[in-house]
């Protein structure tokens, strides 16, 4: 292990500490590579600075739990402190500190709890965020709220923001004023190679594990080769996959081969990362990628995936998601063999697919839901909050809108006594709600279980190919919901020891029931230091689906048609209830689950279902509750409706036709279905088109005398006009449309109209002709060419402003020529038309 005072951050140790006593500065910033110590040795600085007032903490926010809680006991042994003592750490479900501690290492999410406790932060005198470039969404939140609190109440607070990549130009305006201070670091020259995976004879590509393994057998016998790998994997799954793939093989001989990752006992933790006498190949999550610095790391070996935070829309709630790292993120981790000398990465991917990869991970401000955060800020502030990048609006009116459904907010987005309640817990918004429910309930052992199967992978494997028990027995007639069926699925596995085998055999996903029990059993513990009622008897099961409700009534259903198993939802989309779900079809339905499913057309799939009463709506819901008329338009019998509908938020439960609509209602919805083209105004003809289009250009071409012209949204005005006293179609139909047209002009303003856009052209044989007006090109006008001799020049309209062109027929009717010069056509054009024509027309006059 290195000394920490050969580490590269010492450069910087005298500018630091000068920078951080000037009270002109409440601000640093700090960029520094990996492996540089700026983790252990910049808290350390502000330790011994003499900065921290009596009784006042530092504080370093970790991204991870792992590294929170390993740099805390690294730090404690460079300064020869018991952990817990000088040098402490908390965690989730985890407090390794005491009235000593000076120097704490807590996870983001932690301190964000620390602070809904303690919103002037008496306690802290610095605040460190490290790995700010990850851009977790609490490091986010920490970040915004402590620079609120220094602008308003407490301006003794340091904060200081530290990263391996660090883009200072936004955040040094944020934090102004400020100090960025960077050190070069010590690093080697990394070589990468990309390795492609193998198409397999099954058709498939080789499975990510075996071709880690193809890639540590390769560095394993590569010439000069020495020293320990790295390999990054998803998640824990995926690492024991490929540490029974490495072990397989022969090469493995003669090294360890350790999994790291956040479930590990600390022991399991402190192994991987701690330098022996073997060679070792360390499996791990991206908890390596950044922070935690493992010596003995001469060759990285890089799946390209991690587990990422993002929104799951089917049950609104944060999820964790395998996807491909981005670009910044695979430097990262190449950069990890290149620590103590030059080192090698195999990235398992093409060098082409990287260059389409992002740049960097998008914030999660931008891609998670931000319930919880809004909670937060609801206790924390009741002043507007400046984010260092704020969320979209629709995001954040999203969240908003499920805090109101949840309770937690009233309609004018203030904070409820139930909203303070939820945010005492750890949790996304619905399992606090979940979990308040269940207490008032009774049945908040089974709850526990229903929140972990909500949030977790399926525990019930029916329908997979692996499970050759499709379960039925887990299934009873009467069940009110289906997570009845999970909860005994869980009961069965627990019996069998979660027994991958056993439980195979009933259809159960014993690694999935493994990790509900163990959420289970936290939500519990949370319970419990809540002082929450904890049931010993078996609850009922109405109990349960009112606990269900409480959390899901955003994805409350009502069935459209008695037997179809489909549902309207809230938001105007319609879910399915599938043919395989085990509780029989009832008119209200909540979905713990919405799936969105692309068949040859887009499906709505409902899961996990509970069965709902109108009454238990209306026990936890009374306010949300509305009854009112409405007027709907009835495709089938296209008629307008006036119907007494019955509300649960914008969701109707139930209407009944009474009475009859509102005149202009019926109006608006009946021109609606005209415009939309589903029904048709036998007298819209081409007479009235003429007409619009006559005004058109007598606007255009006479402004002074102010003629309103008619766009597209005066049309929809007059076919409303036309529509007016009308329910239905049939009334409809055959109406006159001038009146309407006409009303659109005073009596001088249609004398303006005839006078100078006359509908007709009189002929010298005492009739007319009609004039076809154009709004895009000149009028025009056909006309026996007989009719027009002694005519030398075209008509005119607007008052002679504009030329009407003239279409000469034969006496047959047939077009001879068109002209938009009369006069010339007479000296030119004629004798030419006189000669062709007179003898096919004798009998006709021929000048």
């Amino acid at each position: 292990m290195s000394s920490p005072a050969t580490l590269p951050i010492f450069e910087l140790r005298q500018t630091f500490t000068a920078a951080l006593l000037d009270p002109a500065l409440p601000n640093l910033l700090i960029k520094a590579p990996t492996g540089s110590g700026k983790s252990t040795q910049i808290p350390q600085f502000v330790l011994d600075s003499g900065l921290l007032a009596e009784g006042k903490r530092c504080i370093v926010l970790q991204p991870r739990r792992i590294a929170a809680r390993m740099l805390a006991q690294r730090v404690a042994r460079e300064r020869n402190a018991r952990l817990g003592g000088e040098v402490g750490y908390q965690v989730r479900f985890e407090n390794i500190t005491s009235k000593e501690t000076r120097l704490s290492y807590v996870t983001e999410g932690v301190m964000l709890r620390q602070m809904l406790e303690d919103p002037q932060l008496e306690r802290v005198g610095c605040i460190v965020i490290d790995e700010f470039h990850e851009r977790h969404l609490d490091g986010d939140l920490v970040l915004a709220f402590a620079r609120q609190l220094q602008r308003t109440r407490r301006p003794d607070l340091k904060i200081i923001v530290m990263s391996a990549t660090l883009v200072p130009g936004p955040l040094v305006d944020f934090m102004q004023p400020s100090k960025l201070l960077e050190s070069e670091g010590r690093t080697f020259p990394v070589e990468v190679h990309y390795q492609a995976p193998l198409q397999l004879k099954t058709g498939y590509p080789e499975p990510i594990w075996d071709q880690a393994a193809r890639a540590c057998e390769d560095l394993a016998n590569s010439p000069g080769f020495s020293g320990d790998m790295l390999v990054f994997m998803p998640g824990g799954h995926e690492i024991r996959k490929t540490i029974a793939a490495i072990q397989g093989r022969s090469f493995a001989h003669g090294r360890r081969v350790v999994p790291l990752h956040g479930e590990l006992t600390p022991q399991d933790q402190d192994a991987a990362v701690t330098p022996g006498e073997q060679p070792k190949i360390i499996v791990s999550t991206n908890v390596a990628e950044t922070s935690l610095t493992i010596e003995g790391v001469r060759a990285v070996v890089d799946g390209g995936l991690a587990r990422t935070a993002s929104y799951d829309p089917r049950r609104g709630i944060n999820t964790l998601t395998v996807q491909k790292i981005s670009r910044a993120s695979a430097e990262q981790r190449a950069g990890r063999a290149g620590r103590l000398g030059p080192g090698i990465a195999v990235r398992l991917w093409t060098q082409r697919e990287h260059l389409l990869r992002p740049e960097s991970e998008l914030p999660e401000v931008q891609r998670l839901d931000l319930s919880e955060a809004l909670l937060a800020l609801r206790v924390l502030s009741r002043e507007p909050f400046d984010w260092f990048e704020p969320p979209t609006p629709a995001s954040q009116s999203r969240a908003e809108g499920l805090l109101h459904d949840l309770g937690a907010l009233d309609h004018e987005g203030h904070i409820t006594a139930l909203g303070k309640q939820m945010s005492r817990f750890p949790l996304h918004p619905r399992f606090s709600r979940m979990l308040l429910a269940a207490a008032q309930f009774g049945c908040l052992r089974e709850a526990t279980l229903c929140a972990a199967a909500a949030q977790g992978r399926d525990i019930l494997l029916v329908g997979k190919n692996n499970a050759s028990h499709k379960n039925e027995d887990l299934w009873e007639h009467d069940d009110v919901t289906e997570f009845q069926a999970i909860l005994r699925a869980f009961i069965r596995a627990e019996a069998m020891n979660f027994n991958p085998d056993e439980c195979a055999r009933y259809g159960i996903h014993a690694t999935a029931s493994r990790e509900a029990a163990r959420s289970a059993d936290q939500f519990l513990q949370l319970a419990k230091r809540s002082g929450l009622l904890i049931n010993d008897e078996v609850a009922d099961p109405v109990a349960l689906a009112k606990t269900l409700l409480a959390a899901f009534s955003d994805h409350l259903g009502v069935e459209t048609s008695t037997g179809i198993r489909i549902y309207r939802l809230a938001g105007g989309y319609s879910g399915h209830l599938g043919k395989d779900a085990h509780i029989r079809p009832p008119r209200l339905i909540v979905a713990s689950e919405i799936v969105e499913v692309q068949g040859k057309a887009l499906t709505v799939q409902l899961n996990n279902c509970t069965r709902i009463e109108e009454e238990w709506l209306r026990e936890l819901f009374p306010e949300d509750f509305t009854t009112g008329n409405r007027a709907a338009y009835d495709a089938v019998n296209r008629r307008v409706m006036n119907l007494e509908e019955v509300r649960f938020r914008s969701l109707v439960l139930s209407s009944r036709e009474r009475g009859e609509p509102d005149e202009s209602t019926a109006a608006s919805l009946l021109a609606a279905e005209v415009i939309a083209g589903r029904l048709q105004l036998t007298n819209w003809n081409e007479k009235v088109e003429q007409w619009i289009t006559r005004v058109n250009c007598l606007s255009k071409w006479m402004p002074d005398l102010e003629i309103p012209a008619i766009g597209e949204e005066d049309r929809h005005l007059i076919i409303e006009q036309v529509c007016t006293g009308c329910i239905a179609y049939r009334q409809l139909k055959d109406r006159d449309i001038f009146p309407a047209l006409h009303q659109w002009l005073s009596h001088s303003q249609r004398e303006l109209l005839d006078k100078y856009a006359p509908e007709r052209y009189p002929l010298k044989n005492g009739k007319t002709a009609r004039i076809v007006y154009d709004e895009k090109q000149p009028p025009s006008v056909s006309v026996v060419l007989q009719q027009m001799y002694d005519v030398n020049e075209n008509p005119k309209v607007a008052a002679g402003r504009i030329s009407v062109t003239v279409h000469l027929l034969s006496p047959a009717q047939r077009p001879i020529q068109t002209t938009g010069d009369i006069g010339r056509f007479w000296r030119e054009g004629y004798p030419a038309v006189k000669a062709q024509l007179r003898g096919r027309y004798p009998k006709h006059e021929w000048r």
